[in-house]
Parts: C-alpha cells; sequence; structure tokens
C-alpha cells in the first residue's frame, strides 16, 4: 500500500475524536455553568476527579494492550462505543437530572477515549520505523485532529449558533465521521502485532524507572502539557471577562489559531527533518512562550490584536502535537533496546496518563480558586478575578513553557542514534 494512502486510513479516526476534543476542554464547563446553572466549583471538582480515576486506566489499558489480552481493533471498537455514547449523554440534555450526572458521564467519556487512544498509537508506532516517516506519520494524525477541531469551529461561525446547538451539530457529525474512521482503520491497516505477551507491570515499571532520558522527556511533556492546559481550560473565561468578547470573538479567534496550526504542521514536519526533532520542538516552545507574553498586556476591546497573538501561537501548537508523539515512538525503540521488551503499549500510556494528570491539576486549580475568590458567571466579576484568570491564562504558561524549553536540552533525539538503536534491536 502507498505510505501516504497508508498514512491517511489510519490518521482518519483522529478526525472523529478531535471534533469533541474541543468542546469538552473549552466549552463543556461554560455550558455547565452558564446554560445549566451547575456551580463552578462543582464543575472543577468534577472534572478532577473524573481525571484522576481515567490516569489510572491508562497503565491498565496500556498493559492489555501489550500483552494482546484483547486485539488492538477490538479495544478500538469499544473505546468508539463508550465515547459516542458519553457524548450524547454529556451534551444532548436540557437539564441534568441528578448532581453527579456530569462526574459519571465524563468519567465513562474519557475512559472510552483511553480505550480508543492507547492501541491507536501502538498501531501506528508499529507501522514505522523511520526517524523521519514517523514524524510525518504523526503529522497526517495530528492534522486529522486539527482538521477535526477547526471544522468544529467552521460549524458555529457559518450558522451563528450557540453552544448548546452547537452541541448537537458536533455529536452527529462526530459519531458519522467516527464510524467511517474505525471502519477504515479496521479494515485496511495491518495490525503487526497479534502474539500474546508476558508483561509484568511492577518489574516493567522499574526498568522504566531506570532510564533517565525517558523521565526527562516526560519531565518535559507533563510542563508543557500543563502550560497548554491552563489556557484551554480559561480561553471561554479570558475572552468574556477580560477582552468582553462574546460566543462570536470566541468561535473566530479559535477558527484562526486552529488554521495556523494546521498550517505549521508541514513546516514543523520538515524543520525537525532539517535539524532534528528536539532542536525543532525546542525553537516551537521558546517562540510560543515570547509571543505570548503580548497576552498580559491586552485590555477590554483588544479582540482583533489577541487574534493576531493566537495566530502565531497556533503555529507553535502544530509542533506540540506531532513531535512529542514522534519522539516517544524513538524512546520506546530505546526502551526495546536496552531491556529486550516491546511495551509500547505502556509507553504510550504515560503520555496520555501525564497530559489528563495536567488537564485534572489545571483544573482543580483553576475553578477551585475562582471558586474562592468568589467567581460566578451570572453577577459582575471582580477585580481580583479578572487579575487570577490573567495570570493563570498568560503568566503561568509563559513561565511553564521557558522551564520545558530549558529541560529539553538535555533530552536527546537524534537520527544516528536512532539508527544505532535499532541497528542493536535487530
Amino acid at each position: 500500500m502507498n505510505l501516504n494512502l497508508r498514512d491517511i486510513l489510519y490518521a482518519s479516526p483522529a478526525f472523529a475524536f478531535a471534533i469533541p476534543t474541543f468542546p469538552v476542554m473549552i466549552f463543556l464547563p461554560a455550558l455547565y455553568t452558564e446554560n445549566l446553572g451547575f456551580e463552578v466549583g462543582k464543575v472543577g471538582l468534577f472534572l478532577f476527579l473524573a481525571k484522576i480515576i481515567d490516569i489510572f486506566t491508562d497503565p491498565l489499558v496500556g498493559w492489555i494492550n501489550d500483552k494482546k489480552i484483547i486485539s488492538r481493533k477490538f479495544l478500538i471498537i469499544i473505546g468508539s462505543l463508550i465515547s459516542g455514547f458519553s457524548l450524547c449523554k454529556l451534551f444532548l440534555i436540557k437539564e441534568i437530572p441528578y448532581e453527579a450526572y456530569l462526574l459519571v458521564w465524563i468519567g465513562l467519556l474519557y475512559f472510552g477515549w483511553t480505550v480508543f487512544q492507547i492501541p491507536y498509537l501502538s498501531i501506528g508506532y508499529d507501522l514505522e520505523e523511520s526517524y523521519y516517516f514517523r514524524t510525518k506519520l504523526s503529522a497526517t494524525r495530528e492534522a486529522f485532529v486539527l482538521i477535526g477541531l477547526f471544522s468544529s469551529l467552521c460549524i458555529p461561525m457559518l450558522l451563528q449558533i450557540n453552544n448548546v446547538e452547537l452541541a448537537e451539530y458536533l455529536v452527529k457529525i462526530a459519531l458519522t465521521s467516527g464510524f467511517f474512521g474505525i471502519f477504515f482503520l479496521c479494515f485496511f491497516v495491518t495490525d503487526k502485532e497479534n502474539r500474546k505477551k508476558n508483561v509484568e507491570l511492577r518489574s516493567t515499571f522499574r526498568k522504566i524507572n531506570s532510564n533517565s532520558r525517558l523521565k526527562k522527556f516526560l519531565l518535559v511533556w507533563f510542563v508543557n502539557s500543563f502550560a497548554n492546559v491552563l489556557p484551554m481550560i480559561l480561553f471561554s473565561f479570558y475572552v468574556t471577562y477580560v477582552l468582553g468578547g462574546d460566543d462570536y470573538d470566541r468561535q473566530k479567534t479559535l477558527f484562526f489559531y486552529f488554521l495556523f496550526a494546521i498550517l505549521g504542521v508541514p513546516f514543523w514536519t520538515q524543520l525537525s527533518k532539517k535539524t532534528d526533532k528536539v532542536k525543532a520542538w525546542s525553537i516551537s516552545l521558546i517562540s510560543s512562550a515570547i509571543f505570548f507574553i503580548f497576552v498580559i498586556f491586552l485590555s477590554p476591546g483588544d479582540l482583533f490584536f489577541f487574534v493576531i497573538i493566537s495566530c502565531v501561537t497556533g503555529l507553535c501548537l502544530g509542533a506540540d502535537l506531532i513531535i512529542p508523539p514522534s519522539i516517544q515512538a524513538d524512546m520506546t525503540d530505546l526502551h526495546k533496546q536496552k531491556h529486550r521488551q516491546d511495551i509500547s503499549g505502556i509507553l504510550f500510556s504515560l503520555i496520555t496518563g501525564i497530559n489528563k494528570f495536567s488537564f485534572a491539576i489545571g483544573s482543580i486549580f483553576v475553578f477551585g480558586m475562582l471558586g474562592v475568590l468568589g467567581f460566578s458567571a451570572d453577577k459582575q466579576v471582580e477585580e481580583n478575578s479578572k487579575q487570577f484568570i490573567i495570570f493563570s491564562y498568560a503568566l503561568l504558561p509563559i513561565i511553564l513553557k521557558i522551564t520545558s524549553f530549558y529541560i529539553l536540552r538535555n533530552v536527546k533525539s537524534s537520527k544516528q542514534d536512532l539508527i544505532n538503536i535499532q541497528k542493536k534491536i535487530k
């Protein structure tokens, strides 16, 4: 099969799973607080608890994936069904039927995503061994993610609909495109690994703990994930209560943000080929930090300048999406070379678990502090709440991006290094 066609067929489900990602991470808190009358503190607590539970399912699903107890494609189908049903329960409602409703269904949605994502990434690892083509495969997958996010923004901009109406459209698109994407993946992309394996969790994590290069990479991933999570959580609040924007302003800004992220994917892919993955990602991190500084100085009404800044930082997002999974694939080869153990599922579960942990910490921090400060969506927002939103949305992520940049300098991931590792494996 042609490599480009293979990459497209493999990446196609990512579109469907990206469609609801944006509403869940950015609009869900606003939907439940502003439209359904839920307390902001409870939203933060439920998101935090759901993420904490979800974090512990990642290594379990990774272990099941690596032991081949269930085939990877069957796991993907199960995860897709759970995700689709949970989406309907979360967004297609008029009122909250019971207190823990959000906790139950967001928890099941996260679990479904995990059951899909880890075997999906693991299949991707087995598809490609080349240093550059791994990044290209990752870029194709993340391009579908960004196109999904971008598409979810085009609908409200074209139809001029609010968040509640938007949810119904996006759920239907996610379910339809998900059916076709999973079909293409399961029937046209080869799953190379089918043998059952003996993988013992305790000894495996001891081996992982002895890998200093992997631990440095995971630390960068955590710090940078936390830097990205804070603006995601606070985006709606920042645009509304600091810049004085509305739903249309949110949608327009995110439209350009993800448009430039899509445009950035081929740029970062080629830059990582001409330099290496670490250098390309480092350039992205420091560039994002520098340009995001200007957000601190914006005032109510400065929406045009905010869009300009979002275009530049959106360009940098492309590197955050495509390069780390490619580096993690190289780290999987390093583990295989050192310990003669193929645990791609567990290793990819680490980056998905860290991403979720950063979101959990971000949620409890942001919504907890807003609760302490007396923030409420249905009344005048006080100055101390605005200052906290500005600090957490802009200043803190800048500090975290710079920290990630400095830690990343000590991570090694070059083409020659991977060639040497793979020679030893074979």
